[in-house]
């Protein structure tokens, strides 16, 4: 008997995502889903399930690492329906997030310095400084939209920063990371000028090396037998606009909103201010901006939460549904900004095994930043519209719902 197909397009997904991804959690651990134009996949829909699943290694990123696999990923076809030129798509084959195996454990091991926890920590004044600075203006004018005008500005600082963008240059910078992301604008164009300038950054930072990511990852490719490449490089560039400016930037109003909603969490939070690490955990897990996992490929036969699926099926989780589960968080509907996990019981925003977020801990600072500025350090932030008013956007049809707007009084 042919396993049914939930469309995640119906609209109880749209008006009550936490109720029914927890009647689909209920179901089955494991469900297919289908989208229009697409194959069916598999959605995992329980914590524990999702877990083991994204660390067996069975399950790959690339589709050309199923044996015998012929045909486009899903990956594949969504870069296919942006006409993506040649002269882009090396960047994205040689993303840190679509590698396998010991490919992927080289370019982990080889980045990784760049994200070192000194290298992150070392961020906080700077990211400090940029978000007060911004409050300020924005504490002038008494409102504005809290998305254009707080997160993404600051986001996108933070990611200059990393990287090691001249200060003159990150308007432009930040204009082209915009677009990077926005279907509506011409993503191709902005693209390879922000690859272009990434490239000649290379070229100055292997000349006149700085405290900079570009500049450990370039002395990598200098010094070591085992180097990264300029492609690397760059397509690194790209995994962190897309992971680290984006996501983190729409993180920001989620988590505004999730405390707005539960003035008692607000009031508790603000009575108690050491429990803010905690407190961005339990937002992490219920204002998570992405709503599922990238896909991975059955590179055999296998059981995937019991259930028997064939070579080749793309299964992925939903973020949704898995930060949900009650098997894991107690009364996981309600926002508990003291709540307190066990070791190896927290949210799967960064998603889980060899492939977890290596920025995790950044978007955390950044978070818990901006958290601390927004309520703790002012105590009149309110909404300027009534929420039912605040509009969304999704890049594509049962993807990620994101704030158009986010209008907001201070």
């Amino acid at each position: 008997m042919a396993e049914p197909i939930v469309s995640l397009l119906n609209p109880e997904f749209e008006d009550d995502p936490v109720g029914a991804f927890g009647r689909l959690r209920e179901q089955a651990p494991l469900v297919r889903i289908g989208f229009p134009g697409g194959p069916p996949v598999w959605l995992i829909t329980r914590s524990e399930e999702f877990k083991a699943a994204w660390s067996d290694p069975r399950l790959v990123t690339n589709v050309s690492n199923v044996p015998g696999q012929e045909g486009p990923s899903i990956a594949d076809q969504a870069l296919a329906s942006l006409d993506v030129p040649d002269e882009l798509l090396r960047y994205f084959t040689s993303n840190l997030m679509l590698q396998d195996g010991p490919v992927h454990s080289r370019l982990r091991r080889l980045v990784a310095p760049a994200f070192s926890v000194r290298r992150i920590k070392a961020l906080r004044p700077r990211i400090e400084e940029v978000s007060a600075r911004l409050l300020d203006a924005f504490a002038k004018k008494g409102s504005g939209d809290l998305l254009r005008e707080y997160a993404t500005p600051l986001t996108g600082a933070v990611i200059c920063e990393l990287v090691g963008i001249d200060e003159e240059d990150q308007p432009q910078i930040r204009q082209w990371m915009d677009e990077y992301a926005n279907i509506d604008r011409d993503f191709t164009t902005s693209a390879l000028s922000l690859f272009d300038y990434t490239k000649k950054l290379i070229e100055r930072r292997r000349a006149e090396p700085a405290d900079d990511m570009i500049s450990t990852l370039v002395q990598t490719m200098d010094e070591d037998g085992d180097r990264l490449s300029e492609d690397e490089i760059i397509s690194m560039v790209g995994v962190l606009v897309n992971g680290g400016y984006h996501s983190t930037a729409h993180f920001i109003p989620n988590a505004v909103l999730t405390l707005l909603d539960n003035p008692d969490q607000l009031a508790l939070l603000r009575a108690r201010p050491e429990a803010l690490p905690h407190a961005i955990n339990e937002l992490m897990r219920i204002a998570n901006p992405i709503p599922s996992a990238g896909p991975r490929y059955a590179s055999e036969d296998m059981e995937v939460a019991g259930v028997p699926i064939c070579k080749g099926d793309a299964v992925t989780g939903s973020l949704q549904s898995v930060n949900y589960d009650p098997r894991v968080f107690a009364a996981p509907e309600r926002c508990q900004v003291d709540r307190v996990l066990k070791r190896g019981e927290g949210h799967l925003a960064f998603g889980a095994g060899p492939h977890r977020c290596i920025g995790a801990a950044l978007a955390e600072l950044e978070g818990e930043i901006a958290i601390d500025h927004l309520f703790l350090k002012h105590d009149t932030l309110e909404l300027a519209v009534a929420s039912r008013e605040l509009r969304y956007r999704e890049l594509i049809p049962g993807g990620a719902r994101l704030f158009s707007r986010f209008p907001v009084r201070l």
